[in-house]
């Protein structure tokens, strides 16, 4: 069995350097976490778990809690966080609330059970429903949880880049479909399409309620409201949909109308799942930094383990803008 000297001299670098990657400290360079995290892999280096937890009454193990793990985005999500805390030799335990609150509020009673450490939470509750302990070691991901920490993208400006860019290439009647707008993630994703496509709408003679629809969780499916919207008088000539999911969903809705996307319409998407690089025409979406949410979510957790009086942290990561082949000028410009 390898000891933390045989990593310290696989990697180069000293035991002290070793025993600061593996507790997750802040004050190592890049080039030799790499170096330690490498030499780990390498050798299957496993902490003595078990006597530390004893001193610490600890249990070793990390939640995380999604609300819907056939989901592509939160399946991608789980996959860079279980990598993550496993190598800082943490086990995961992983929870599908089903967008339930009662599941959600049953593992968020294991932290006060001690039957976990901290919790990674993506919650599918109005975040004023939710009961959770204060204080509890728990950091939100994706959406927000008010007092608890936060790793997530930046929605609404990923949501503008998108919708600003169909409109700098003509569009003007953009519509869209959402998600219930209790949830923070959806009420800034619309909030950011409205800051671009309600002053268009308005300047159009458009109602701009009229070109927005919302599903419900348990559905998401995007290809109800996007039959609804395509057969809406005046047509919209682009639909910027909150998911990618929802986004392929209006690709086939269009094909069953006969439309074509982009000729008839734009389609654009949210959350750059791998997904929208298979369909066709390949789909225009805002990129999330998956890998990114996921570390930085394990070293909040773990920070929050050891110094739980240290005040929240709120991090909104930026985005990109992915632009492909479901996207194009109008072919008409609206007048």
């Amino acid at each position: 069995m390898s000891t933390l000297r045989d990593v310290a001299a696989r990697a180069g670098v000293s035991v002290g350097t070793v025993s600061r990657v593996i507790n997750r400290e802040p004050n190592v360079a890049p080039a030799l976490r790499e170096r330690v995290e490498a030499a780990v892999l390498e050798l299957d280096y496993q902490r003595n778990m078990l006597g530390r937890n004893l001193r610490t009454r600890r249990t070793g193990a990390i939640g995380v809690v999604v609300p819907d793990i056939t989901a592509i985005f939160f399946a991608e999500l789980v996959k860079e966080i279980e990598q993550v805390a496993t190598r800082a030799g943490y086990s995961v335990l992983i929870g599908n609330s089903a967008n339930s609150q009662q599941i959600e509020e049953f593992y968020l009673a294991k932290l006060v059970e001690n039957g976990i450490d901290g919790m990674i939470l993506s919650s599918s509750t109005d975040p004023g429903r939710l009961r959770i302990r204060p204080g509890a070691a728990l950091v939100a991901v994706d959406r927000e949880l008010p007092g608890f920490d936060l790793v997530a993208s930046d929605h609404a400006a990923g949501a503008r880049a998108v919708v600003q860019r169909l409109a700098d290439v003509g569009h003007r009647r953009i519509a869209c479909i959402s998600g219930p707008q209790l949830m923070p993630v959806f009420e800034q994703r619309l909030a950011g399409y409205s800051d671009v496509a309600v002053p268009l709408l308005e300047c159009e003679g458009i109602d701009p309620a009229s070109y927005v629809r919302v599903e419900p969780l348990d559905q998401m499916r995007g290809i109800e409201p996007a039959t609804e919207l395509l057969t809406t008088e005046p047509r919209p000539t682009a639909i910027f949909a909150a998911t990618d999911q929802q986004a392929i969903g209006v690709l086939r809705a269009c094909a069953d109308l006969g439309l074509r996307v982009p000729e008839d319409v734009s389609v654009a998407g949210f959350d750059d799942i791998a997904l929208a690089q298979l369909v066709s025409p390949r789909l225009t979406t805002v990129r999330q930094p998956i890998a990114e949410i996921g570390r930085l979510a394990v070293e909040q957790l773990l920070a929050r383990i050891e110094s739980p009086d240290i005040p929240p942290q709120r991090r909104l990561l930026p985005v990109d803008l992915c632009e492909r082949e479901s996207t194009a000028p109008p072919a008409h410009t609206p007048t």
